[in-house]
């Protein structure tokens, strides 16, 4: 596990203003960086072999806003660990306190296989802690840095995310501050590169979130990916709120630069708010029109103008990941959450059984995209020919209706005869 990036996390962020998160230094990733330097050392942290509960501090691996993050070990299972430990100077102040216990309470709601796991957590020790994960590779971050993503590579990167998001969202939790360093790229169990999201500090945690420690009018996020809301200081979020962060995180995958790169703080809100960017596809003329048009769908002004959950948004991707990827999650985007009886998919979140007629129509395909695999499949329907004796429904009624019509008849006459009889002299 790890926190937030550092500096290398924050080379595609150049806004001159910063939000509340961007005042507090960033930190590096547990395990996808070294050791910071000794300037950052000095700040009173633990020395190697320092005990923290049943914990036993290897290294630093880098400092966050809330604390430092070590490697360390432990003890009585014998694994190593993230170790992350409130800042001493936040562990008397109520608002420091609450966010770390939001981000232990919304990493323990989350079992599943792109969000980070959490281990144990304790507030009341002497040396407030979290232990988490302890993974083995880079921040999202950090491989932009090097360079614009391939298309097929984010798509495959982005597959991950959106099923862990989606994972929190229906868990009641909204992230808030989704952004390449919080997304951290690691090998699974079978050696292939797969992303984990990182950091839920500021968090809405059903109902409970680090949104309740501040007031209208607050920024809470980093300013680079904040959606028009957020921008807007709204103290309530949903989870399309997020949603627009990964358009974000997408634009700036294949272009290696954020919408809003450069400009200073006032003017970044006022074009979020107000929807003004350039598209990805100004920048890298390359990107297909298909996937031009999914990230600005994503980072629409208007939330309801948005895909409906990030699961749908995943749904878009699809067709544009490899196909290892694509076998992956083949079962879980070819269902629909949003309809149906909902079933438990492997992957954690609440699912439907396949339904190929929606799915072809629950995610907008534009003109001239490659059709994804599961979107090909068609169902055959066998129709029976109404044969001898098999006379449909309405046919039956009506050849009824004429007999009890003519039968009527008959009695009438018969009944007139007998009356004629009666009244005969």
């Amino acid at each position: 596990m790890a926190d937030n990036t550092g500096p290398v996390g924050e080379q595609s962020a150049h806004s001159t203003g910063v939000t509340k998160q961007e005042r507090r230094p960033a930190a590096a990733e547990a395990g996808g960086a070294p050791a910071l330097p000794a300037a950052a050392q000095a700040k009173g942290v633990l020395a190697a072999g320092t005990k923290v509960g049943r914990y036993e501090v290897i290294r630093l691996v880098g400092e966050g806003g809330m604390g430092v993050v070590y490697e360390a070990l432990d003890a009585r299972l014998g694994r190593k660990v993230a170790l992350k430990i409130l800042s001493p100077a936040l562990k008397s102040k109520r608002k420091a306190a609450k966010r770390f216990s939001i981000e232990a309470q919304a990493a323990a709601r989350l079992v599943h296989p792109n969000v980070v796991g959490i281990f144990d957590f304790d507030m009341e020790c002497a040396i407030p802690y979290m232990a988490m994960e302890f993974l083995e590779g880079e921040t999202l971050a950090l491989a932009i840095a090097r360079g614009p993503l391939a298309f097929e590579r984010m798509a495959d990167v982005m597959l991950a995310v959106c099923a862990g998001v989606y994972a929190a969202h229906t868990a009641g939790i909204v992230h808030r501050d989704l952004k390449p360093s919080n997304i951290f790229l690691c090998p699974d169990w079978r050696g292939h590169e797969t992303a984990r999201v990182l950091d839920f500090g500021i968090s809405k945690v059903g109902g409970v979130s680090g949104s309740g420690l501040t007031e209208t009018g607050d920024i809470v996020g980093t300013s680079q990916y904040l959606s028009p809301e957020q921008a807007a200081g709204l103290r309530h979020v949903n989870e399309s709120s997020d949603q627009y962060s990964l358009g974000v995180v997408m634009y700036e995958c294949v272009t290696q630069h954020t919408p809003h790169q450069g400009l200073p703080i006032h003017s970044l809100l006022r074009n979020v708010t107000h929807g003004h960017h350039n598209s990805p596809r100004e920048l890298r003329v390359d990107l297909p029109v298909e996937l031009d048009a999914i990230i600005e769908r994503a980072m629409s002004l208007r939330p309801k103008d948005r895909y409906r959950s990030t699961h749908e948004l995943g749904r878009a991707i699809f067709p544009f990941a490899s196909s290892e990827v694509q076998r992956q999650f083949d079962d879980y985007y070819r269902s629909d959450p949003e309809a149906g009886s909902p079933l438990r998919s492997r992957w954690g979140g609440k699912t439907a059984a396949a339904a190929p007629a929606r799915d072809a129509a629950a995610t907008e395909m534009q003109p001239g995209q490659p059709p994804a695999t599961w979107q090909a499949r068609t169902t055959r329907t066998v129709v029976r020919a109404a044969g001898p004796g098999r006379a449909s429904g309405s046919g039956w009624r009506s050849r009824k209706l004429v007999f009890s019509v003519a039968i009527g008849a008959v009695l009438a006459a018969v009944a007139l005869g007998v009356l004629a009889l009666a009244l005969r002299p």
